[in-house]
């Protein structure tokens, strides 16, 4: 795709898109041309076709056969050598997805959710599935649509609907080409990260301050031993 051609008309803006798809390399090429003007789409032109087709005015373009001919031209003109320059880029490129599994706070046993976060990979085509001691799990399901990152990488997070239960344990499976072999993130029903963190925190103030305490009980005894021991004068004749 081309980058798009802006004209500021007073405070309306009209845009031509240039397109092209690909079917198998550059075995099947379609090219596209689209007039917006505000937002609407006015007039297009498909290779496929051959012809401008929208609003009125593409009639009188059809009309034109000198720039008929030329527009024609834009799949062996413009698609085609630009499909060799992206190619090695779009095509070639991989990069590996990081994923993490994080649970929503459940109490006792009520329904509660964890989520396969899956994030910064490329090309988009992925697949994320749950398993539940070593056996998928399709019901219960759901995922967010693909989103983009905005730097050629996707995003993608699966939530799984369970029932917590002592003993379980539960794999987030990430399949990509980008990987030589499936992405596999487990968790248990237990404590989470943060309160984990927090309880070591906690451990280790409380081991801190007994230290100070110890430090502190064995400086005062000291000090009161060296008070009460015998003291010596010395007479001055």
């Amino acid at each position: 795709v081309s980058p798009p051609f802006l004209f500021s008309l007073g405070s309306y803006v009209e845009q031509i898109n240039s397109e092209c798809y690909y079917t198998n390399g550059t075995e099947q090429v379609r090219f596209f041309q689209r007039y917006i003007y505000n937002k609407h789409e006015q007039v297009y032109f498909d290779s496929q076709a051959g012809l401008y087709i929208g609003r009125k005015q593409a009639a009188g373009w059809n009309k034109d056969k000198t720039n008929l001919d030329n527009v024609r031209a834009a799949v062996d003109r413009f698609c085609k050598p630009n499909y060799f320059v992206v190619e090695n880029f779009v095509l070639e490129r991989k990069v590996k997805p990081t994923a993490k599994v994080t649970p929503t706070k459940v109490m006792g046993t009520h329904p509660g959710m964890i989520i396969c976060h899956v994030t910064g990979f490329f090309p988009s085509k992925i697949k994320v599935k749950w398993f539940r001691n070593g056996e998928e799990v399709t019901s219960d399901v759901t995922s967010t649509e693909l989103l983009q990152n905005g730097d050629w990488t996707y995003q993608v997070h699966v939530f799984l609907e369970l029932t917590l239960k002592s003993g379980d344990r539960y794999t987030c499976r990430v399949e990509h080409n980008s990987l030589d072999g499936p992405l596999e993130i487990s968790w248990e029903p237990g404590m989470s990260e943060s309160e984990r963190s927090k309880l070591l925190t906690g451990i280790g103030g409380l081991v801190l301050g007994v230290i100070f305490v110890v430090v502190g009980l064995i400086v005062y005894l000291r000090k009161k031993k060296g008070n009460n021991s015998p003291k010596c004068f010395a007479l001055l004749e």
